[in-house]
């Protein structure tokens, strides 16, 4: 009896099967267009289907709940930023300065983007909305960011103690993540946008350094 009534779990990964895995990416690419078109408040297991253009079942099979489908995409988040890094990194020069450089202005160049700051807005809101598994999940999301950070902040200052790297990244994410919130205050004029950026970039280094106190003028 308890075997009958224990959760699916979802089966977009382990077993999977080439076009099981297409379709399950299928189903999370949706879901991510379904949060940036039409918000957190539409997003259901159901509405990411229709979104897909699969049958609510298919969709199921895969993810069974909206839970399991939310962690996907946590996931998936987790692999494009890391795949976007190793890109910044490989097209930048070996000094771990200018390969730090590289990774912020990444960073900072995607918060303008409009597509990131709607779909990661929507994406707080939506997991704030879980009952019972907010807290959790946006842990994990947020986990993700300060990992690929303090990875960075650790090529960079590669004496510095694992504790105080994942300081300095925690305080990067805050910084990063809230640019994002407030860019819409800046975004019309230009030239007050890329005075905000720069000033983002020196204090950012500032921080991964360790040094809170220099000037950014």
């Amino acid at each position: 009896m308890a075997s009958a009534t224990k959760r699916q779990r979802p089966r977009a990964h382990a077993g999977a099967s080439e076009q099981g895995k297409a379709t399950a990416q299928r189903v999370i690419d949706a879901a991510r267009e379904l949060l940036m078109t039409k918000g957190h408040a539409q997003f259901s297991v159901r509405n990411v289907a229709a979104q897909a253009e699969l049958h609510l079942a298919n969709v199921q099979y895969y993810f069974p709940t909206r839970d399991d489908l939310v962690r996907a995409i946590v996931k998936d988040i987790d692999a494009r930023y890391r795949a976007a890094y190793t890109q910044a990194l490989a097209n930048a020069p070996p000094d771990r300065v200018a390969r730090f450089r590289a990774i912020l202005k990444f960073a900072l160049r995607d918060i303008e983007r409009a597509p990131t700051r709607r779909f990661f807005i929507q994406l707080w809101g939506l997991l704030n909305s879980l009952d019972g598994r907010s807290s959790e999940l946006l842990s994990e999301a947020y986990a993700i960011d300060i990992q690929h950070l303090s990875e960075c902040v650790a090529e960079l200052e590669p004496e510095v103690h694992p504790v105080e790297i994942r300081r300095r990244a925690t305080l990067l994410a805050a910084m990063i993540e809230g640019l994002l919130v407030v860019h819409s205050a800046h975004s019309r004029n230009k030239t007050e946008m890329k005075a905000l950026i720069s000033h983002a970039e020196k204090a950012c280094m500032q921080i991964a350094r360790g040094n809170p106190d220099g000037a950014l003028l």
